[in-house]
């Protein structure tokens, strides 16, 4: 019994040790200490920093009190109140907008419209927001560029990088090894905390031909970020600011997370920290296609090319219709040869969602502390427009 009280001190005292030894200057100090990513996680990295616009861009209001208790699908067969269903799923902001109004907003949890967000996951649709301005100035030449025309130290490392191109990262059809698991040892929180992105990126093998088959994976934002960074020459965080941020209107200031103060790589899979409002001008941008008052931020040329979908984007084994491409989620209808595209997203972890739904001219922005008590978002937003 003794020696049983014995090993369960000396390990409980190892795990401490561990634990106040370990910096989280260093991956596996981050895995330790950080563990679980969360909406809060903008305060723990350091951050490239953005300015509030001096000339914001304001959407009209027009609220519709009466949604509060509208009834909604959330959890199984049961309806409950939409308020109901955002205060009992970690909601923190919701945001409905049509034909350029407010209709309904409403900030819950402890958070309110000053409240910063990170995206996660959505960030890797703005990134491609940013692919698109960079080909559009042409600093990126093409889509279908090798990629070790911008990386070539990927070579080093694995000979098949030369078959890879822009457009297979975009797409998630890269290849690249990706270990799909919180384990120390997987890829899914190296990609979040490794202190060194570029570097973690050189080390990295294709486990698959490029534009084999889609693998969601975070190391393709970070690939797209090392190439807006050697094409703009400067950080794509930076760039993002010059040619994007500071043309939208933002009512508040916002950052980019970086992987370290001494690499200062901007997170590109996750790392964009904004306010909701700000979040849904995002949204305006694209179903405007690339337009923001008058000014075409984004070229139509990008845009359209965004949302071209074929049977080999399709998404069956998720659901029927849907599709990735270029790093946003597109739900559409196939009829004949030609499809009617019916929703255009950016999905994030803890239900960050910044969906687009053309043909109604409606925005949905969700951000969130947690995502639980709700079997569908997408369902959800689907019957709010039907109602």
């Amino acid at each position: 019994m003794k020696k049983k009280i014995v090993l369960t001190l000396l390990v409980i005292g190892l795990i401490s040790i561990i634990y106040i030894s370990s910096s989280t200057a260093t991956y596996f100090g981050r895995y330790i200490k950080w563990r679980n990513s969360d909406i809060e996680d903008y305060q723990k990295f350091p951050k490239y920093e953005f300015k509030a616009s001096n000339n914001p861009y304001h959407f009209a209001k027009n609220i519709n009190h009466h949604l509060d208790t509208l009834k909604l699908t959330g959890s199984g067969s049961t309806k409950s109140s939409l308020i109901d269903i955002l205060r009992n799923s970690g909601t923190t902001a919701f945001l409905i907008i049509k034909n350029d109004t407010i209709l309904y907003e409403k900030y819950l949890n402890g958070y309110s419209r000053s409240s910063m967000n990170t995206s996660f996951s959505v960030a890797k649709s703005i990134t491609s927001l940013i692919v698109g301005k960079a080909l559009g100035e042409n600093l990126i030449s093409s889509v279908n560029d090798p990629v070790v025309k911008y990386i070539p130290e990927l070579l080093e490392n694995d000979t098949t990088y030369k078959k890879l191109l822009l457009s297979d990262i975009l797409d998630m059809r890269s290849g690249i090894q990706f270990k799909d698991h919180d384990l120390p040892w997987g890829d899914k929180p190296k990609a979040y905390y490794y202190p060194n992105l570029r570097k973690r990126i050189i080390e990295l093998s294709l486990a698959d031909e490029p534009d084999n088959k889609f693998t969601y994976n975070s190391y393709n934002p970070i690939l797209a970020g090392m190439i807006i960074e050697k094409a703009t020459k400067m950080s794509p965080a930076k760039y993002f600011e010059k040619k994007i941020w500071d043309e939208l209107g933002m009512e508040y200031s916002g950052s980019w997370s970086m992987d370290s103060e001494e690499s200062g790589m901007a997170k590109m899979e996750s790392g964009l920290n904004l306010r909701a409002i700000d979040f849904a001008k995002f949204g305006r941008l694209v179903a405007k296609n690339g337009n923001f008052n008058g000014n075409q931020i984004i070229s139509k040329n990008w845009m359209e090319y965004n949302i071209e979908i074929s049977e080999k984007y399709n998404l069956s084994e998720i659901a029927d219709d849907l599709y990735y491409r270029n790093f946003w989620w597109i739900y559409a209808k196939k009829n004949g040869t030609a499809y009617s595209i019916n929703i255009i997203s950016g999905n994030g972890h803890l239900g960050q969602y910044l969906f687009i739904f053309p043909k109604e001219k409606i925005i949905i922005v969700r951000m969130g502390k947690k995502d639980v008590n709700v079997d569908s978002w997408k369902n959800i937003f689907l019957e709010i427009i039907k109602q």
